[in-house]
């Protein structure tokens, strides 16, 4: 066996050597020595199993792995993002869009349309009012519509209290078939994209319809809808259902009340303490873009169209089972939408304007509520409980949370048996428990206090071949 730089001068199978580093003798297994020919260099090099306790040299000092962890987590998180951030930037004024129609010629048979606060509003319902039945009002989350409630509507006006009611739901601007306004009046009303405007429309909605009383079920962000509509008008209500709501867990008193510890705590709770350094950057990075009309534009349709294409494949990313089978219906229920004029410019306005509240006055809720939520919702079930906890026990209501095992965040899709029969259940007993409307609590128009005829007229989608 020839000698070489491994073997260092000896050819012997085994050797005994000292080792510089701890002085003390130390038995090498056999080392093989692979050469190309005329080279003088090896392919590749088999060094010994040196024994576990040999030390290691030290890699760097702490301060230089800390800026190496903090150099790789900004290459992970922050750079591809903004590589992708800039594009927007690039691409320039974004041309107007050709494959898009007015929200009428999109409508289903049971389509109807009526105009609140100026705005033209796509709304469905079914069942009929009348002495013992009752009102539901469904109000859906972000990036919903009326076609999140598919298969609730008809069967809920049907089954729901002793002789069935009422049920009607609309599309929130700018979501589903309903106007997505490009200009309003000045002013804190004027605004037809936020969360206060959300609950104008509905309450607006329900006077025209001649409705006094309703029990709202808000799913997601149209929780917050429901609560904003009873800050604006509490004895509308009824009783609310929560759907995997996305609510604040503090109530309005308890921040009032609350020593600097507990506010420390709701702190530490925020989005911004809990924030790493890469999604702050990215947080105030998007504020700017979306400020900018035509970057704004560009970042919408980028990202929906690509959210379009995934959920052509059928990956709607809202349910706990992601292998779930989803119907092509479905599919093309959740993407028509995207075909309305204006779809584009009326979500960037509301991304603008929408802002999430710290606190909520659940303390002043007399009314029935129930929570229906799934365990693999994540933050939305936690924040759920927390706010069930609190009116259970500081609140003046009788309150309900119900959570269904390995079920996400669409609950009336992935269990809607469940669903309809705790639905069902609640709007029956909402119903029998109900009092009498209080005389004071009877709605006016706001102008002549005359009461408002009972069936208004509304207007009627064409039916559509």
């Amino acid at each position: 066996m020839d000698a070489c730089h491994l073997c260092q001068g000896t050819n012997l199978p085994t050797a005994q050597r000292r080792n510089p580093r701890t002085s003390t003798n130390r038995t090498l297994q056999p080392v093989r020595c692979f050469k190309t020919s005329g080279t003088g260099t090896s392919d590749r090099q088999l060094s010994s199993n040196l024994d576990s306790s040999a030390p290691r040299r030290p890699t760097g000092s702490a301060s230089q792995q800390l800026l190496q962890a903090i150099r790789k987590q900004v290459r992970k998180e922050t750079v591809p993002w903004f590589q992708g951030m800039l594009q927007p930037w690039l691409d320039g004024a974004p041309p107007p869009l050709t494959d898009t129609v007015p929200p009428e010629q999109l409508a289903d048979i049971d389509s109807k349309f009526i105009t609140v606060d100026g705005v033209r509003l796509h709304y469905k319902e079914a069942g009929s009012s009348g002495p013992g039945k009752p009102t539901v009002l469904l109000l859906h989350g972000l990036n919903g519509s009326t076609f999140s409630w598919r298969d609730v509507i008809q069967p809920l006006s049907q089954q729901a209290g002793s002789e069935g009611c009422r049920v009607i739901a609309f599309d929130r601007p700018p979501y589903g078939l309903s106007e997505r306004p490009m200009t309003w009046p000045e002013g804190p009303e004027g605004n037809p994209y936020t969360s206060e405007a959300g609950a104008r429309f509905a309450e607006g909605l329900l006077k025209a319809l001649g409705v006094q009383q309703a029990l709202v079920v808000g799913h997601s962000a149209g929780a917050l809808t429901a609560m904003e509509l009873f800050k604006r008008n509490p004895r509308i209500i009824s009783g609310f259902c929560f759907v995997a709501p996305a609510l604040p867990s503090a109530s309005s008193s308890s921040r009032r009340n609350s020593n600097s510890k507990s506010k420390d705590e709701d702190k530490k709770d925020s989005f911004i303490w809990r924030a790493t350094f890469g999604q702050q950057l990215q947080r105030l990075y998007m504020r700017a873009l979306l400020q900018n009309e035509n970057a704004g534009v560009n970042y919408i349709r980028r990202s929906l169209q690509k959210r379009r294409d995934e959920v052509a494949l059928g990956k709607l990313q809202v349910y706990a089972d992601a292998g779930q089978q989803v119907q092509q219906k479905v599919i093309e229920g959740y993407l028509r939408p995207m075909l309305a004029d204006n779809w584009d410019r009326g979500s960037l306005y509301s991304y603008r304007a929408f802002s999430f509240p710290s606190d909520m006055p659940y303390e002043a809720i007399t009314q029935p509520v129930m929570f229906i939520t799934g365990e693999k919702d994540g933050a939305l079930t936690k924040g759920a409980k927390k706010v069930s906890e609190l009116l259970q026990t500081e609140g003046n209501c009788k309150c309900e949370y119900v959570e269904y095992e390995g079920c996400g965040h669409v609950p009336m899709d992935e269990m809607p048996d469940k669903f309809m029969a705790d639905l069902q259940r609640f709007v029956t007993d909402v119903a029998s428990d109900r009092q009498p409307l209080p005389r004071e609590a009877t709605l006016t128009d706001g102008v002549d206090d005359a009461p408002l005829p009972l069936y208004p007229p509304s207007e009627t989608a064409p039916v559509q071949d």
